[in-house]
């Protein structure tokens, strides 16, 4: 491919996977294409890498099978089953201390429900999914240009969003049988080290599209945390007590990094803007990857829209790019 190529990335964020969601939702109800249609090939981590598979997911026609409102409302109708605990579960886990938080039944369940047996390369665009393997120690990534031609990378969708969303102490690493010279891949949430994709996206991209002359790169934020980490809280915590706030702060840090270095590769003069990130502050109490509420998805819901009001001409000539190039 030569000329321009649009790109989608996707931060990681748990059930705060609803705020990108919602602006996927916007962007195909203003340009009246599907976001499969739209972009070139698309990045997500962990929530991100569950909605990038699920709006490449091909119906029986070869067509995008879902629209972005219906992965919104996976997260609505279905975020308190992926993160559901028991009063057993608590007890067995000692409440996360000993195991982790929740059971993966659930997620699992419901990722069968949404990909059922559909293949990583079955996906109608490229698309690249960071995770990290911990037997080996390194950075893995599900990649659907490399499951076309190797039947040994090539896992169900379901598959990959289980093992791209093994957050640590919320679940339990993904075990991946293969036909590869290992037995297994041994796989957590990409977000340790890469929670804002934006740059291994691009990187893919540029390796994919060697002829491109041009980019345009959309990236999506699942909320910047705002709570507070006091100097005299943390002085004296352990390793219980700072095993979810480090997750946080490894995620949080990492994201606004990359966006710094994608802003600088991809700066523009005038009107030839390549570039867009859309990220919103969240209210201490909000920023939870696992709080699936009714009230608190209406909070993501109610933020999500204030951010978008609030770069409504941004939205605009991000859609008009999307269309227009």
């Amino acid at each position: 491919m030569s000329g321009l190529v649009k790109v989608l990335s996707i931060d990681g964020g748990g059930i705060r996977g609803i705020i990108p969601s919602l602006v996927l939702k916007d962007i195909e109800e203003i340009t009246g294409d599907r976001i499969a249609d739209l972009f070139d090939m698309i990045g997500g981590t962990s929530t991100g890498g569950l909605i990038a598979l699920g709006l490449t997911k091909p119906d029986e026609k070869g067509r995008p099978e879902f629209k972005a409102k219906q992965i919104m409302d996976l997260y609505e109708k279905n975020g308190r089953r992926i993160f559901h605990r028991s009063i057993w579960r608590k007890l067995e886990s000692a409440w996360a201390l000993l195991d982790e938080k929740y059971s993966p039944q659930g997620i699992e369940e419901v990722l069968d429900e949404y990909f059922g047996e559909t293949r990583l390369k079955e996906a109608l665009k490229p698309v690249i999914i960071p995770a990290y393997e911990i037997e080996s120690r390194c950075a893995w990534f599900f990649r659907s240009e490399r499951a076309k031609a190797t039947a040994s990378y090539d896992f169900p969708m379901k598959t990959v969003a289980r093992a791209a969303s093994a957050a640590p102490t919320y679940f339990e690493p993904a075990k991946l049988v293969t036909e590869d010279k290992v037995d297994y891949y041994a796989l957590i949430d990409g977000g340790v080290f890469a929670n804002n994709p934006a740059l291994c996206t691009y990187v893919e991209a540029r390796t994919l599209f060697p002829e491109a002359t041009d980019f345009l790169f959309l990236s999506l934020g699942t909320g910047e945390l705002t709570r507070r980490i006091t100097y005299d809280d943390a002085k004296g915590w352990g390793l219980a007590n700072w095993a979810h706030p480090i997750l946080n702060v490894m995620f949080d840090g990492q994201s606004d990094t990359v966006d710094y270095q994608m802003e600088k590769l991809l700066q523009h003069s005038g009107s030839r803007r390549r570039y867009f990130r859309f990220q919103t502050r969240l209210d201490s109490g909000m920023d939870d990857l696992d709080d699936a509420s009714e009230e608190n998805i209406h909070d993501l819901k109610i933020e999500a829209h204030e951010m978008l009001d609030k770069h409504s001409e941004d939205l605009e000539l991000l859609c008009d790019l999307l269309v227009g190039d």
